[in-house]
């Protein structure tokens, strides 16, 4: 029954809008607004975002067939029921329908119009601009990396019917320069801004924009690192990046994301789901590819990882934490389920933290990306970072520093340290569908990614999963633009 469950709204939002006739379609948009204030688009567009990510049509879809949790295979209890699932390649077009709506239009298009009206107010609100620029970037880099080719530079342009699809490169350079263009038009010293007065419709920083400026940097450096082995022209901005002087995300408090509520109509998805067809029971698994990195019983690092409890319960009488086999059926004598904690009706929906910067800065100087290789300093970012991830998840102090001090010895050589960074990069984002399976899609070539994932039992024959597919319905079905249909198992052009 599980695989008919697929979208599950359950946070109020702010501004309610007439549904779409045309839905799919970008650039005919019934719904933009001509004269609401710009910080209603911003929390509507913020809202649709954060529902979509942790929602049953892209967070399922993309956790399940990235291998970042198990559907259960025959368990009764499990997702999948017995039934197909996205874990062996089983999709419906809601997901890739759904997700496409929800980021052009619910999303992008209230986005663009925000701007434009914060940019034509008198006097000109270039803070609401720039912190609409800030997420449209954050959307922008999803879409893409869900679906590849999409439009961008014709995209929500009301005259243009029909918009062409433009390379992933392009679309990615769109991204930068989004976060480039806001960068340039923060303005500290204005009180003009969305979430002023603690107006609440800055649900991500409350209107601190010295915030909003290491986000937007911390962004543009992950989106460098998307496109650098692509494109090794990359290296160079990265270094300029690193070197410029200036703010990254740089503690916990700079961590972007939106915490929901323990109330009926606001709790996180993940949870809501489950309370709802399933009595309240998580109805996913650890998968094997997670707990063999993190369980020294099943190959993990000497000490055990205090993340453990934190995102499995174990249970009953089991001494270890045993993944389930992509696509096998998990048994509950045997096999933990995700955390009631972890995906509790108050937990976040999380865009980036402060363990994902400095991993990704372990990452730069480990490969020499821009700088020299500097595996002192790669070893100190990614040492810092475990900590910063255990704490993140509510392990102790004492424990944390006791699980990273044993990453305290300089790694012994290149490889191993782009190895350990990159699992590490990995089990974090655990419990972020698109994030950990775009940073598997980047960790290595096909074959050599971290972890190495292979086809799930009862999956068709072929590649693995590299991508949602277009939904060819509506706009898509009829734009003579549109490219063909492209299997999930296709790669992309960051995808080597």
């Amino acid at each position: 029954m599980r695989k008919f469950i697929y979208t599950f709204s359950v946070i109020a939002t702010l501004l309610t809008l007439s549904s779409c006739k045309k839905y799919l379609d970008i650039n005919k948009n019934p719904n933009a607004a001509t004269t609401v204030d710009p910080k209603l688009l911003f929390s509507y567009a913020s809202v649709a975002y954060i529902n979509l990510r942790s929602s049953g049509d892209m967070y399922i879809p993309m956790a399940l067939a990235g291998q970042s949790v198990s559907a259960g295979g025959n368990n009764p209890t499990g997702w999948s029921g017995g039934d197909p699932s996205p874990d062996i390649y089983t999709f419906s077009s809601n997901f890739f329908n759904n997700s496409w709506v929800s980021l052009y239009v619910r999303g992008g298009a209230n986005l663009q119009q925000a701007i434009r009206l914060s940019e034509t107010a008198s006097p000109v609100n270039n803070n609401a601009a720039a912190q609409c620029k800030v997420l449209l970037a954050m959307m922008v880099y999803d879409i893409t990396t869900t679906f590849g080719d999409v439009p961008y530079t014709e995209a929500w342009n009301s005259d243009i019917l029909y918009p062409h699809f433009d390379p992933q490169k392009t679309v990615l350079e769109g991204t930068l320069t989004l976060l480039d263009k806001a960068l340039a038009q923060f303005d500290e010293s204005s009180p003009l801004k969305i979430g002023a007065n603690a107006d609440g419709y800055d649900l991500f920083y409350k209107g601190d924009i010295p915030k909003w400026k290491k986000l937007a940097k911390s962004l543009k450096l992950r989106t460098l690192l998307t496109m650098v082995d692509a494109d090794e022209t990359k290296k160079a901005a990265i270094a300029a990046l690193i070197n410029d002087g200036t703010s990254f995300v740089g503690s916990a408090a700079d961590n972007c994301l939106i915490p929901y509520q323990d109330v009926a109509g606001k709790r996180n998805p993940k949870y809501a789901i489950s309370l709802q067809y399933n009595g309240g029971l998580n109805f996913f698994f650890a998968t094997k590819p997670v707990t063999d990195i993190m369980d020294p019983a099943t190959g993990g690092p000497a000490i055990s990882d205090p993340r453990l409890p934190k995102f499995f319960d174990k249970p009953a009488g089991q001494t270890k934490y045993i993944g389930v086999v992509p696509g096998a059926d998990a048994f509950d004598a045997i096999n933990p389920r995700i955390a009631a904690s972890l995906q509790s009706a108050a937990a976040p929906e999380v865009m980036y933290t402060y363990q994902e910067q400095l991993f990704n800065e372990a990452e730069i100087y480990a490969r020499g990306l821009g700088v020299p290789v500097d595996l002192t300093t790669a070893t100190a970012r990614f040492r810092n970072g475990v900590e910063a991830s255990c704490l993140y998840f509510g392990v102790p102090a004492a424990a944390a520093k006791s699980y990273a001090d044993q990453f305290n010895t300089v790694f012994a050589n290149q490889a191993v340290a782009i190895q350990t960074i990159h699992a590490q990069q990995w089990v974090d984002k655990m419990d972020r569908g698109l994030d950990a399976f775009t940073q598997w899609r980047r960790s290595g070539p096909e074959g050599s990614e971290v972890p190495v994932l292979t086809l799930p039992i009862g999956a068709p024959a072929g590649p693995i999963f590299r991508r949602f597919e277009y939904p060819i319905t509506n706009e898509l079905s009829r734009n003579p633009n549109a490219p063909a249909t492209i299997k999930y198992n296709v790669k992309m052009w960051f995808d080597l």
